[in-house]
C-alpha cells in the first residue's frame, strides 16, 4: 500500500489491518515518521509493516505556511497553484526513485498494491515492476481525473450545484468535460507522459479497480461502470477516543434538551484571530450551546472570558463528539474524514469550505439536503447556523445517509474487493472501452462523431455552392444565356 502522509493515508491502513487480520502480509510505504505513527494509529489490532521511502519532502513548516497561503484566497486556481507547486509537486518528484529501489531490492514483493490518490508517479513505477494495482479515492469521483466520471459532474475549480445549471454553466461543464477527455486520450495516444499530473494519463486507470469511500447519494449518483466501486466510510467510528476531562464536564453542565452545535474546521485551515474573534460573537446565542475544537495556536483571538453557552478545547475526538446526544448540528471546513463522520453519525454540516476539494464536498452535502453551505472562505453566519439547527428536515435526511452508509460495506467490502483484484477475478468487470484506447474511440462513436461532422460539413457546402450560382444567376454549362442574341425566324 503506497500513500502520502496527508489525509488519505488514514483509509489505506484501516484496509490494511483489515487484511492483515484476514492473514495477509500488508506492507505500508510511505515518507518520514509521519507516515509510521499514522500507519501505527490507525492499525492497532494488527500491526502492519512500514518502509520509509525517505524523509518528508516537504518539512512542517514548510506545509503549514503553504497551507496558509491557500486559507488566504477564495480563488481555488491559486489554491490549487500552490498545492500542486508547493505540495504535490515535491511528493511526486521524490517518490520515483525511492520506490523503484525498494522494488528492487525485493525489501517488498507485492502481489497485489493500493495506491491512494494522488498517486503521482507510483502507479507507473508498480506497472514497470509488473504489479498490478487499485486505487483508492477518499471523498468522490473527481470529473476530469477519473476518465468515467458523468460530464455533468461539477470541474474542482468551478462551483456550482448539478442542479439548475444555467446555459453557460452547462457549456463549461459539460462541454469542457468532453473536450478535456478527448484531449487526455489523444495526448496519451501521442505519447504524452503526463510528467507534472500522471494521475491525468488515461492509461494507470484503464480497467483499474478504484474505491470510492462515499455512497452515491452523498457523491452525486451517476451512471460508472463495474469497477469503480462506492464502499462508504473506511473510518472505524466504534474505535471512539475518550473526551478530555473537562470537555466531559462541561457536557454535563448542559441542560437535557438544549442543543450542542460542534465546531472543528480540523488541524489543516487556519483561522486568523479576527476570525476566531467574529464566530465567538457569531456563535454566542440563546438558542443552544457551543463545543468548539479549536487548537492552540489558533486561540489567540478568544476573549478573556468566555460565555458560558461555549467551551473550547484544543483537541476533541470528532466522532466522539458527534457521536453524543446533545449535539445536532457541525459546523466545518467539510473535509473528507470530517463529513464522512458527521453524516454515518446523522448529524447535518453547517459548511464553510477553506480550499482544496471542500467546496465540491460541501456543495455535495448542501444537495443532499444534509446541509447548508457557505461561501468559500467566509465567516459563520448567524442564520445560517439557526437554520439547520431548528428545521428538522436536515437532521432527517443526514439520518437517511448514514443508514445508507451502512449498507455500503465500508472496510469489509473494501478488503473482500482488493482480494479479489490480487486474484484476477475483476477482470471480467472491465468493460469493452477500457480494453484499449482504439476500442475507447470506436465504442464511444468518437469515428461516427467526425464522419457526422464532415458529411454537415459537406451537406452544408454543396447547399452554400448552390444557392450562390442560383441567386447570381450564372448559367449552367450548355445552357444557352439568356444574353446571347436569338436566331431570326424563317
Amino acid at each position: 500500500m503506497v500513500s502520502f502522509p496527508l489525509s488519505p493515508l488514514h483509509g489505506v491502513v484501516e484496509i490494511g489491518q483489515e487484511l492483515c487480520l484476514r492473514g495477509h502480509n500488508v506492507t505500508v510505504l510511505s515518507f518520514g515518521e509521519r507516515g509510521r505513527s499514522k500507519t501505527k494509529k490507525y492499525s492497532p489490532k494488527c500491526p502492519l509493516n512500514y518502509v520509509s521511502m525517505g524523509p518528508l519532502p516537504v518539512s512542517d513548516a514548510a506545509e503549514q505556511e503553504i497551507l496558509a497561503e491557500m486559507a488566504l484566497t477564495n480563488s481555488t486556481l491559486k489554491q490549487i497553484r500552490s498545492a500542486a507547486g508547493g505540495l504535490f509537486s515535491a511528493y511526486i518528484s521524490s517518490v520515483r526513485k525511492p520506490l523503484t529501489q525498494i522494488m528492487a531490492s525485493g525489501i517488498v514483493k507485492p502481489h497485489f498494491a493500493l495506491v491512494s490518490v494522488p498517486m503521482g508517479i507510483v502507479g507507473e513505477v508498480l506497472l514497470d515492476h509488473g504489479v498490478d494495482f487499485a486505487v483508492n479515492m477518499p471523498n468522490a469521483v473527481l470529473p476530469l481525473i477519473i476518465p468515467w466520471a458523468a460530464p455533468y459532474i461539477p470541474i474542482p475549480f468551478y462551483h456550482v450545484s448539478v442542479h439548475g445549471m444555467t446555459l453557460l454553466d452547462r457549456l463549461i461543464v459539460i462541454g469542457g468535460s468532453h473536450v478535456f477527455q478527448l484531449a487526455k486520450h489523444i495526448a496519451a495516444a501521442l505519447g504524452a507522459k503526463f510528467y507534472y499530473i500522471p494521475d491525468l494519463n488515461p492509461a494507470l486507470w484503464r480497467g483499474r479497480l478504484v474505491l470510492v469511500n462515499n455512497i452515491p447519494g452523498l457523491d452525486y449518483p451517476q451512471p460508472l461502470p463495474p469497477l469503480v466501486q462506492y464502499t462508504g466510510p473506511l473510518t472505524d467510528l466504534a474505535k471512539m477516543e475518550k473526551f478530555p476531562p473537562e470537555v466531559e464536564a462541561w457536557l454535563k453542565t448542559v441542560p437535557e434538551g438544549s442543543p450542542i452545535v460542534y465546531v472543528s474546521f480540523g488541524t489543516v485551515a487556519y483561522l486568523a484571530r479576527e476570525r476566531v474573534q467574529a464566530m465567538v460573537a457569531t456563535l454566542t446565542s440563546a438558542h443552544y450551546h457551543v463545543l468548539w475544537a479549536l487548537p492552540k495556536s489558533q486561540q489567540v483571538g478568544l476573549p478573556a472570558t468566555m460565555p458560558s453557552s461555549m467551551h473550547v478545547h484544543h483537541w476533541i475526538p470528532t466522532p466522539r463528539a458527534l457521536a453524543h446526544p446533545k449535539v445536532v448540528a457541525f459546523i466545518s471546513h467539510c473535509g473528507g474524514n470530517s463529513v464522512s463522520e458527521s453524516m454515518a453519525m446523522g448529524v447535518p454540516i453547517i459548511g464553510y469550505p477553506q480550499f482544496g476539494d471542500q467546496p465540491a464536498v460541501c456543495q455535495r452535502v448542501a444537495d443532499a439536503g444534509a446541509g447548508v453551505v457557505g461561501a468559500t472562505g467566509g465567516w459563520v453566519q448567524a442564520n445560517e447556523v439557526l437554520e439547520v439547527v431548528t428545521n428538522p428536515a436536515y437532521a432527517k435526511r443526514a439520518q437517511s445517509i448514514a443508514r445508507l452508509f451502512k449498507g455500503f460495506g465500508g472496510v469489509s467490502k473494501a478488503a473482500d474487493l482488493l482480494e479479489m483484484g490480487a486474484k484476477g477475478d475483476l477482470a471480467l468487470l472491465q468493460t469493452p472501452t477500457d480494453r484499449s484506447l482504439k476500442a475507447w474511440f470506436l465504442l464511444n462513436g468518437y469515428d461516427l462523431l467526425l464522419l457526422a461532422v464532415l458529411a454537415s460539413h459537406l451537406v452544408i457546402f454543396t447547399w452554400a455552392r448552390c444557392c450562390r450560382r442560383c441567386c447570381s444567376g450564372r448559367p449552367g454549362k450548355g445552357r444557352p444565356s439568356d444574353s446571347q442574341p436569338k436566331e431570326k425566324s424563317q
